[in-house]
């Protein structure tokens, strides 16, 4: 039954093509460890190649390493090919966040499929991750674009980010490793509320069930629709993208000015993603001045968004560019 789920979900999102090389996060907990056994039976009917990476964050001292060990072998017996990566944790911080752990995982897996030519990275998220994500992006406040959540596919500089279970419940995974007879390891930190996360998943999530016991598919969807909406709002404000270059856009202030909040937001992001690579240091007060500074700022008014990006108005046109860039009159 999960076989068919996933198949379906790589067929529906172009998930996999013949002769991709596919490596899979596997920290050796169950979801990952399904995603191993379930790509690892199919690879021949998708005629891919398989390399399991495994990081050992030695967070939690021995049971890192026999989580590293545990991957390894179950690696050797399906006759695959292992990487891993280990990193002494304890100097940096006591209590590493899960933004931090989550960098880490991906610089490691990045480096990985550089080494070693992978076009598909394939992680594990499911549709339960979905629905708390979706949860703790709200909670702590977010846009449009936050409520994407998770994505089943998304490039990554050379190769694509896939996630073949998203739309498979944890359930369905803790039932399929039992039919195969396949015992995962058990992060003990994943039952402890020290992260949001699992505050949501132990708590919040329950009590919304209560509710609405189909709440995790409901979330999954409201989720979808949120691509759709973003996808669409993206596609309509790159018609401000089409003057300027990396480091210097232009806008027509008139068009801009005149445009719903909406497209001003979205081609302000997707310019200032080229830019700085991500919005991690934007807030939502950086796009008020900017368009404090579109619609009511004089001419030669400026806004310092970083310490390498700022937006100048001029007369007809807005210019977002890095501060080195020369400013013709």
């Amino acid at each position: 039954m999960l076989q068919k789920n996933i198949l379906k979900t790589i067929h529906k999102y172009d998930l996999i093509s013949p002769l991709d090389r596919v490596l899979i996060g596997v920290s050796g907990g169950p979801d990952s460890l399904a995603l191993l056994y379930l790509l690892n039976d199919l690879k021949v009917k998708l005629g891919i190649s398989i390399i399991v990476a495994h990081l050992n964050h030695g967070i939690r001292g021995r049971a890192s390493d026999s989580d590293e060990r545990f991957v390894r072998d179950t690696a050797d017996k399906l006759g695959l090919d292992f990487i891993s990566r280990k990193i002494d944790w304890r100097p940096r911080h006591k209590h590493p966040s899960e933004e931090a752990l989550r960098k880490l995982r991906y610089d490691f897996l990045s480096d990985a499929a550089k080494k070693y030519r992978i076009n598909k990275i394939a992680l594990a998220h499911n549709l339960d991750d979905q629905a708390e994500t979706v949860l703790m992006r709200l909670i702590r406040g977010t846009g449009l674009y936050g409520l994407i959540s998770i994505l089943p596919k998304r490039r990554v500089g050379s190769f694509f980010i896939i996630r073949p279970l998203l739309e498979a419940s944890r359930l369905d995974i803790e039932r399929y490793l039992r039919k195969i007879r396949a015992k995962a390891r058990v992060d003990k930190t994943n039952l402890e509320d020290n992260f949001l996360r699992n505050k949501i998943r132990h708590g919040i999530l329950k009590e919304l069930e209560k509710i609405n016991p189909n709440i995790k598919g409901t979330l999954a969807r409201f989720s979808q629709q949120a691509v759709i909406d973003y996808d669409y709002l993206r596609e309509n404000a790159k018609q401000f993208l089409k003057s300027g270059s990396g480091s210097a856009v232009k806008i027509d202030l008139r068009k801009f000015n005149s445009s719903h909040m909406a497209l001003q937001r979205m081609a302000l992001r997707l310019i200032l993603e080229g830019m700085a690579g991500d919005l991690r240091t934007f807030t939502n007060k950086h796009w008020e001045e900017i368009q404090d500074l579109a619609a009511n700022r004089p001419l030669g008014s400026i806004v310092h968004l970083t310490k390498e990006i700022l937006a100048r108005k001029g007369k007809g046109y807005l210019l977002i560019s890095s501060r080195k860039h020369k400013i013709k009159p």
